[in-house]
């Protein structure tokens, strides 16, 4: 017999435990874990005994933790089976965070999907050797049986597809604003720039302005978000004082940023997210602000790997995703370098440095450009470019220049501020002028 059909068949006990773990640790993981695997689809029985009992509790509203589990594990008689009340503490501590059970989930899902394979595909060879029947008969079982194996029992709980007609009668759902016409939750936006061309500070202010209250573009008020900065680029001494300036221009502004609405975390090391422990550490921070929108960045700085691989690409929107997921849904401003101007080229190209993979994965992608209009050097006008195709409307401004109170400002709203060609009627503002000289440094 061939040693494919002796091998041990696909499993994770790690994936498992963590599963179990996340469940007796989140009432919301059970959910999230109940409807993408089933008790059959853990290898290990005693996995599958904790499973139910933590699926038949929850069903009755019993509450789901080491203590309880252990209790009704015991009162059925398999507690010393499942390896008795130290092996469920264990389960907990197995857990990297609680926010992934899902993830986990699908990798136990997926490994008894191979293992519903290695079996048909057993019973087929063994049917074909016996040659025990019509051919056509034993072919058509051995499909049967594969197909079975591929729908779990989860077709009969597949919604039938919509008909067109029926789809576009539906009501189109309105996005849930994180930032109204302008985010959305789930939403990514990247920005880019060249070295010291005003990005970091522009995705900060968004941030601190909705943090506020405060929509980005215009003077107007929005309800306030939960943000989260993460810095992986400057120092909290250099970070301090432009976000000192812009709380004070929220609060002159009638919109002070209160306690708990925004969070900062700057590493005193590098970051890697290809790392586990980095990007478990970074989950925990998500997870305990629970923000509504998260700053990250600079990209080429959250990876040790080369940031041209597809690799060290793939890893680290694989983590942004999980930062995502963690949070709830959070929209994400990710900042990123565009590659230095090419010779002779007038405007640079603002795609990101890095993996082309990037610019397809955000929603959003728009770079800052230096204008060509008359006085644009004096009033720092920027175009404000998309690199890549917007997957939804929203309102993006077209231009922004140098603020009053703020470091940016867009040039179209009425009311906020000069338009382009009109450098005379900008006043001298030394203090400004300092301030984002050295934020650009």
């Amino acid at each position: 017999m061939s040693d494919d059909l002796t091998r041990m068949p696909p499993q994770n006990t790690e994936a498992e435990q963590a599963v179990l773990g996340a469940m007796l640790l989140s009432r919301d993981a059970i959910v999230d874990v109940i409807e993408v695997v089933t008790g059959s689809d853990f290898y290990r029985p005693a996995h599958e005994a904790i499973f139910d009992t933590v699926c038949s509790m929850a069903v009755r509203g019993e509450p789901c933790d080491p203590i309880t589990v252990t209790a009704e594990l015991k009162k059925r008689g398999d507690l010393e089976r499942v390896g008795g009340p130290a092996y469920l503490h264990e389960l907990v501590q197995a857990v990297p965070t609680a926010a992934h059970a899902e993830q986990y989930a699908r990798n136990v899902r997926d490994l008894a999907l191979l293992r519903g394979v290695i079996a048909a595909g057993t019973r087929a060879v063994a049917a074909g050797y016996a040659a025990d029947g019509v051919p056509q008969e034993i072919a058509e079982r051995a499909v049967e049986d594969m197909r079975a194996a591929r729908d779990r029992g989860l077709a009969v709980t597949d919604a039938p597809p919509v008909d067109l007609v029926d789809f576009l009668a539906q009501a189109d759902d309105e996005p849930e604003w994180v930032i109204p016409g302008v985010l959305a939750r789930w939403d990514r936006l990247m920005i880019t720039a060249g070295e010291g061309g005003g990005k970091s500070l522009l995705i900060r202010q968004i941030a601190m302005r909705a943090a506020a209250g405060l929509h980005p573009w215009k003077r107007a008020r929005i309800r306030p978000v939960r943000v989260l900065l993460v810095d992986v680029e400057n120092s909290a001494a250099q970070a301090r004082p432009w976000l000192r300036k812009m709380a004070q221009a929220a609060a002159e502004e009638g919109a002070p940023i209160g306690s708990g609405q925004v969070a900062v975390e700057i590493p005193d090391r590098s970051v890697d997210l290809t790392n586990p422990a980095d990007r478990s550490w970074l989950a925990r921070r998500v997870e305990r602000v629970r923000p509504d929108l998260i700053t990250i960045g600079p990209l080429y700085k959250l990876a040790l790997g080369n940031p041209n691989e597809e690799e060290t690409a793939r890893a680290v929107m694989s983590a942004l995703e999980m930062l995502r997921t963690a949070s709830g849904g959070a929209a994400m401003l990710i900042e990123a370098h565009s590659p230095h101007a090419a010779p002779g080229v007038k405007r640079r190209d603002l795609r990101p440095i890095g993996s082309s993979l990037w610019l397809r994965w955000p929603e959003f992608g728009f770079g800052l450009s230096p204008a060509a209009d008359v006085g644009a050097e004096e009033q720092r006008l920027m175009d404000w470019l998309p690199w890549r195709g917007a997957r939804s409307e929203r309102t993006w401004p077209e231009q922004l220049c140098q603020g009053v109170t703020w470091p940016w400002q867009a040039v179209q709203y009425a009311g906020n501020g000069p338009i382009p060609g009109a450098a005379a009627t900008i006043p001298a503002q030394p203090e400004h002028d300092e301030w984002l000289a050295e934020s650009l440094s």
